[in-house]
């Protein structure tokens, strides 16, 4: 299947049935049906002003300048010429290929700036001549600052591509099978204006210069980047397509005669991302190239909004031609993606810049043109090479998400205030009286159901509706009834409050646009396009020989390498999408490499016990939680890694907390996969508003408790410990600790373990004590013992919380209204008296494990050394993110592979000084017991009113015995 069926498993599923264009029908780009521009939404359409509410938002930005003349001449400034730099060491650098003159390197870090004389006020467009330069694989971002600060809040993200393309043929396997088509990166210049890099404003930014004297600086937030100059223009008109063919006609351009060229999709040969690679379709006999049994890379997708591919074509004479696509878009039901059309580098006509392709359920060939029966638009296209490229943009859809996230961010402030008087669970029979006390909600609830109403009534129009604008007709049906009843507001607040996270979902899932295409053709106005589906017959054979195929040929094998090489079998308790990532990288580099073949097998983690139990498991297990290793090394179940070959060498990749789950009596049964360790998340819109600051000190934390309290807020604290494998999040009792618990315990020096670790620490005064703390989070503070941070966060209602530090993609991803108002930084720590902050805290995770059954153990090692080493982390990091986007962001264990992700560099610094601070949970026979026990502890004290001390004191005795039981039991002296 196709790319975007992969990102439909991770993230958010829109399942397919629409109506379908015709075959061979122009699209027709529904904003121009109406004629007007690309993505432009006017109020008189609504009744409402569209867009962004944010007050230092770009558009409220642009609507002060609205009327500015546009400038008449450019300005371009030479990056050679930066007029100063701080943080950072630019470098001038000569004689670089495709550049006149010397070009600027700046690093991933730090500002350069710019002195600037500019001739005439006016909105000015920005364009940056650059080139990538090497990195860690992913696009470069810069903040656009002038005369000292951002102009507007989108100038914080201004984003760069990289270029990829496919390095070669397509590799086949000894079967006749492709495999996959090699990826490499063009190191060229480019041309990029300063736009939005999720698509949510069409055009690019422009920028308000008047006249006179400027500084202009570029703050780097990722990636290093050669700088040629940055160009300072007018917006670029774009023409519509009768003035275009007026120009053909008053110019004399004659049609070109009996031409037909066909492109195909997988041949693209430039593209922004390395995950935009060639994949399988075997549905129908019509796609190209097409073989009945064998796979066949012969198709090609995007969907992220930024992405774009480019295609080659050749023509044989000058002349005016059609161009017609064969797609399908049968992903997200009633929703229609949409792609600006370039011909060698620029967009020939207006109608180009949102071309739309609607919702099918199979592949459709339509004609680029106006629709309704209009006879398709012609390009004049010179004998020779050319270039056509489709990037992904929202279109209409653009104003629509900005509006709903402003909403969304509305909402979630009126749900907090009104928290702030009810609590999150009001009492349903008594009356707040909530008109009186905020008489303000009753106004915004019908201004944010007209507002949400409005673009619900555009969707029905275009898309038909459905379950595209389900969730938008509840919340406004619920907005405008409680406005009506206000009485009724406290006891519908959970409702309230789910309804607004499903908006918040809602924009999530409609800004994805998928789009595959199989090929495009570029043919001279008299000729027929061809058929998009196969013919009956040519169905019946090909169902007929699958069917038959199907007998022979194995199409789930996850296999590598040659017949006759050395096979081992390798599971994982990890996604499908992430298997056939690994399998790429296996079959690219590690099975040519060394000749040895890999089968993976995608399983259950409870799966490997009971194989390994038969005799029946795989050479290698991952990604196996922490407390596992052990448990299978005591019964014989894996290999002590320890004595391999190049073992030290490795293990000095990885902070020392990563492997001390695995080492038991001078062992060590696991190489280090994943690792997690907590930060402290916190909202700087609520925090500002309540007059607090980020608490650096556990007393700061006691200190900013009670003061949320008083507007019925909450400080997050995670009950248990997450464990994650792959793609999955499971709550794991059986870990040792709760993560409060061993930031408080660790912070003073305490251990979960003593003598060796042959008996539990948790009744020693140290352990006490932070017991006591932890306890009174909960007795003292009532602090709730469930939580949901991330849709808590999202509201505000939860404005500060200390979780694992890979929480920061999921927010960036679901939540995207609260861009820029929200950060992370170093947990709460104990100051000593030397007045340094301590701030200790338990990482927890995920490891690789070597089955002692294993017949193949040095092929195995070999393995596993490959994975585990930094290059090929950093590698799976890599097309994880480009496959499934900042979400998709691994926590590996590797520190040199963690360097090279794709963090923006301050969030790099915070995550790096927090690891120093990690402290691995040591295993033990019978360390189940421990955090099976401290939990007991803990809730016979918050729910039972225990004595702390007494409860803990009590468990431990229960712990100990379990531990003495189990050494005894494999063979090692009790204590």
């Amino acid at each position: 299947m196709k790319k975007v069926m992969f990102r439909k498993g991770l993230l958010a599923a829109l399942l397919a049935a629409c109506v379908a264009l015709p075959q061979s029908a122009p699209f027709t780009p529904a904003s121009y049906a109406s004629g007007r521009t690309a993505g432009e939404v006017t109020a008189s359409q609504t009744n409402l002003k569209l867009g962004s509410s944010a007050k230092d938002g770009y558009d409220r930005y642009i609507a002060r300048y609205e009327g500015t003349p546009a400038p008449k001449q450019a300005l371009i400034v030479k990056a050679s010429a930066f007029s100063a730099a701080e943080g950072m060491a630019p470098r001038l650098v000569g004689g670089v290929e495709g550049a006149d003159g010397e070009v600027l390197e700046t690093s991933d870090a730090g500002t350069v700036s710019w002195s600037i004389d500019v001739p005439e006020d006016g909105l000015y467009e920005m364009a940056v001549r650059y080139r990538a330069m090497a990195g860690k694989g992913s696009n470069m971002a810069r903040e656009i600052w002038i005369d000292g600060k951002l102009p507007f809040a989108e100038a914080k993200n201004i984003v760069f591509s990289r270029v990829w393309k496919n390095d070669g043929e397509t590799v086949r396997d000894e079967k006749g099978n492709d495999m996959y088509t090699p990826q490499s990166e063009a190191l060229q210049w480019q041309v990029s204006a300063a736009q939005s890099s999720d698509g949510r404003y069409s055009e690019p930014f422009r920028f308000y210069l008047s006249k006179g004297k400027h500084k202009l600086s570029l703050v780097s937030v990722k990636e290093p980047m050669m700088i040629d100059y940055i160009k300072l223009d007018r917006a670029k008109a774009v023409p519509a397509y009768e003035e275009i063919k007026a120009g053909y006609e008053r110019d004399g351009r004659k049609a070109a005669r009996d031409a037909f060229v066909k492109v195909q999709g997988e041949a693209a040969g430039m593209k922004s991302s390395s995950s935009l690679v060639p994949m399988m379709d075997r549905r129908s006999p019509a796609t190209e190239p097409y073989h009945v049994s064998k796979v066949r890379l012969n198709t090609i997708g995007s969907y992220e909004a930024g992405q774009w591919i480019e295609w080659e074509f050749d023509v044989p004479q000058n002349g005016l031609y059609k161009i017609g696509v064969k797609y399908e878009q049968n992903i997200s039901r009633g929703v229609t993606s949409y792609r600006k059309v370039m011909i060698d580098g620029e967009v020939p006509f207006a109608e180009l810049e949102a071309v739309p392709f609607e919702f099918a359920t199979g592949w459709q060939l339509g004609e680029l043109g106006p629709g309704d029966g209009g006879e398709p638009y012609l390009f004049y296209l010179t004998e020779g090479k050319h270039r056509l490229r489709m990037d992904v943009t929202l279109g209409d859809m653009a104003a629509f998400l900005r509006t709903i996230e402003s909403s969304v961010l509305e909402l979630n402030t009126i749900y907090r205030k009104i928290v702030m008087i009810t609590g999150t669970v009001p009492d349903e029979y008594r009356d707040y009286q909530l008109d009186v006390k905020l008489p303000e909600i009753i106004g915004k609830f019908r201004e944010q159901a007209d507002i949400i109403a409005a673009i619900s009534e555009r969707l029905e129009r275009t898309s038909g509706g459905g379950e595209n604008t389900g969730t938008l007709g509840r919340l406004v049906y619920q907005l405008r009834d409680m406005a009506d009843h206000p009485g009724t507001i406290a006891r519908r607040l959970e409702t309230f409050k789910s309804n607004t996270g499903s908006l918040g979902t809602w924009v999530f899932t409609m800004k994805e646009m998928p789009l595959a295409i199989d090929y495009i053709v570029v043919a001279s106005p008299e000729r027929k396009m061809p058929r998009a589906s196969a013919s009956f017959l040519a169905n019946a054979k090909h169902q007929a020989g699958t069917f038959f195929a199907s007998f022979f040929n194995d199409y789930n094998a996850f296999g590598s390498g040659k017949e006759g090489a050395e096979t081992i079998k390798v599971w994982i308790t990890m996604g499908l999408d992430q298997a056939k990532i690994m399998k790429r990288m296996i079959e690219e580099t590690f099975a040519p490499a060394t000749g040895i073949s890999v089968e993976l097998q995608v399983v259950t983690e409870p799966v490997l016990l009971q194989a390994m139990l038969a005799g029946r498991g795989p050479d290698v297990a991952f990604a196996v939680p922490d407390d596992k290793p052990l448990n299978y090394a005591l019964r014989g179940g894996v290999e002590d890694l320890s004595g391999y070959p190049g073992f030290a060498e490795l293990k000095s990749e990885y902070h020392e907390s990563a492997f001390v789950p695995y080492e038991f009596d001078g062992a060590t049964y696991a190489l280090p996969v994943e690792q997690y360790f907590p930060v402290l998340y916190y909202r700087k819109d609520i925090l500002e508003e309540l007059g607090l600051t980020v608490p650096q000190t556990w007393d700061d934390v006691y200190a900013m408790i009670p003061e949320l309290q008083k507007h019925n807020l909450l400080f997050g604290f995670p009950i248990q410990v997450l464990v994650k494998t792959g793609s999955n999040v499971q709550e794991n009792a059986s870990l040792p600790i709760n993560q409060t618990y061993g930031t408080m315990l660790f912070q003073e020096d305490g251990e979960l373990y003593q003598n060796g670790n042959k008996k539990s620490a948790l009744d020693t005064e140290k352990s006490v004590q932070a017991f006591m703390q932890w306890s009174e989070l909960y007795t003292t503070y009532k602090l709730p013992l469930t939580t949901d941070f991330v849709n808590r966060f999202r509201s505000g209602e939860m404005p500060i919380g200390i979780y694992d530090y890979n929480r920061a993609n999921v927010v960036s991803v679901v939540a995207p209204e609260l861009n820029g108002i929200w950060d992370f930084t170093l947990v709460p720590g104990t100051r000593k008296p030397d007045g340094t902050i301590r701030r200790e805290v338990p990482a927890s995770g995920s490891g690789a494990v070597m089955l002692k059954s294993s017949a193949h153990k040095d092929a195995a090692w070999t393995f596993m050394r490959w994975w585990a080493e930094a290059k090929t982390q950093a590698r799976y990091g890599w097309e994880n993110e480009a496959l499934f986007g900042p979400a998709g962001r691994v926590a590996t264990a590797n520190r040199e592979a963690a360097d090279l992700l794709a963090w923006q560099a301050k969030d790099y610094k915070t995550i790096m000084a927090q690891w120093e601070w990690a402290k691995g949970i040591p295993q033990v026979p019978g360390g189940y017991f421990t955090g099976r026990h401290l939990d007991n502890a803990f809730r016979s004290v918050v729910i039972s009113n225990e004595d702390p001390r007494e409860a803990i004191e009590k468990y431990t005795i229960y712990i100990n015995d379990e531990i003495k039981k189990k050494r005894e039991e494999f063979g090692y002296p009790a204590e």
